[in-house]
């Protein structure tokens, strides 16, 4: 027990560290790989953030070893995690970590200047962020940070208007605004994930170690100051009221999940399938259905009124989104495996036949009570990462709560080796 404790502790010391160097590395100075918003641009203060003073310089191949250390860290903490770690300590780690890439600049990406360039679309020149982007305003001070510029708004309705005040900021502070935001609403994914763990009658603890040390989750999603933190925060209360039995209050939670980002709508199917206590279930799913609705029905109609028909027109936006091809994803390796220079299209389609087996084939089993609802709807999650042909590191954020809160452990192995799988591919190419 005192070997488990110390190699807990420190595995959580080690990631600890090496998140502190990448976070402070960053900021040291321009390096595209690290802060992809400075190609083309400066490197002022502002976008460097408080660590720009500590000067620590690491190379690229660098900062690909401290995510491979990071990760090594996380698995060791995560089999140390009962019995090995206190309660304290474990929280406390994942408060400091979630602290330092919050003050790092936005890493290895820039989505959220797109964030702020449609917020500013919307709010400073008057245009309809589904209709138009960055190329209609290109005297915007955001512009120059924003890495698509032809592209609408790809996000739901609730997103696009939450995201407006951002507009009344500068693009300085809109940047650090969204920064704060993700840091919290990530914490309080990690909180929910603790509460939900507890009420499954799983170890708190371990479940919110999974998710909130996840060096994918922090290094990109936090540090990146990413949108999927608010679906997931919604997602995971829909989650909660489901396993408090509380069916509309789930439904309608679903629903403005979907408001942010459309993938978080396929959870909702596993939710009608649940099979709750025995009073419950011959009202379940109706009382789940006018839920959803009732969301729907506010959220169609605010979206409406602010952006017109156009509103729609983010289900559209993601379609368009899987006609590219991110080299690093499942069926882009297998493409190059295949020698092909391109994802050809008959491969595309049978990755995206498979997802529709596959999800299928769960949905049979949750209706049926053969399957737990959440493991299903985390195995379905996980069908989607492997399928989708457009696949980027904080897409995982999506799959770690459902694999931290299921009753099947081979959903969290098989995500582990999915994250595994991320790293690498996103860290080889640097240290070869």
């Amino acid at each position: 027990m005192a070997m488990r404790r110390l190699l807990g502790l420190g595995a959580l010391a080690g990631l600890l560290a090496a998140s502190a160097l990448l976070a402070v590395a960053a900021a040291a100075r321009r390096r595209v790989w690290y802060v992809p918003a400075s190609e083309g641009n400066g490197w002022p203060d502002w976008l460097a953030g408080p660590f720009r003073h500590l000067d620590l310089v690491l190379p690229p191949s660098r900062g690909a070893l401290l995510l491979v250390v990071m990760l090594a860290c996380y698995l060791v903490a995560l089999a140390c995690a009962r019995g090995g770690i206190p309660v304290r300590a474990g929280v406390g780690a994942v408060i400091a970590a979630h602290v330092l890439f919050v003050l790092a600049p936005p890493l290895f990406s820039a989505d959220v200047f797109g964030y702020v360039d449609y917020a500013r679309l919307a709010v400073v020149h008057g245009l309809n962020p589904y209709v138009h982007g960055a190329a209609d305003a290109l005297h915007d001070p955001a512009v120059p940070w924003v890495r698509w510029h032809d592209i609408p708004t790809p996000y739901g309705p609730l997103f696009t208007l939450l995201s407006m005040p951002l507009a009344w900021l500068s693009v300085p502070a809109a940047l650090w605004a969204c920064k704060i935001a993700a840091g919290l609403l990530s914490l309080g994914c990690c909180a929910l994930v603790w509460r939900i763990a507890a009420r499954r009658g799983l170890a708190p603890l371990p479940a919110l170690l999974f998710v909130g040390l996840n060096p994918l989750l922090l290094a990109y999603a936090v540090g990146g100051a990413h949108n999927d933190f608010l679906l997931l925060a919604l997602l995971l209360a829909a989650v909660l009221l489901a396993l408090e039995e509380r069916p509309a209050g789930a439904g309608a939670f679903g629903v403005l999940a979907v408001g942010v980002k459309a993938p978080a709508g396929l959870v909702l199917p596993f939710l009608l399938a649940a099979r709750p206590s025995a009073p419950r279930a011959p009202q379940w799913a109706r009382r789940v259905v006018v839920g959803a609705a009732a969301a729907a029905v506010v959220l169609l109609a605010v979206g409406f009124v602010a952006f017109g028909r156009e509103t729609f027109a983010f289900v559209s936006q993601i379609h368009e989104q899987q006609r590219f091809v991110a080299s690093d994803s499942v069926p882009g390796r297998v493409s190059a495996a295949l020698g092909f220079a391109r994802l050809p299209e008959g491969l595309r389609l049978l990755f995206a036949l498979s997802f529709a087996g596959a999800l299928a084939w769960l949905l049979w089993r949750t209706w049926r009570g053969r399957i737990d609802w959440l493991d299903a709807a985390g195995w379905a999650t996980l069908a989607l990462l492997l399928s989708t042909a457009w696949l980027v590191p904080w897409y995982v954020v999506w799959l770690l709560p459902l694999a931290a809160v299921a009753r099947d452990p081979r959903l969290r192995g098989a995500t582990l080796l999915f994250c595994v799988f991320v790293v690498a591919t996103r860290v080889t190419y640097q240290l070869v």
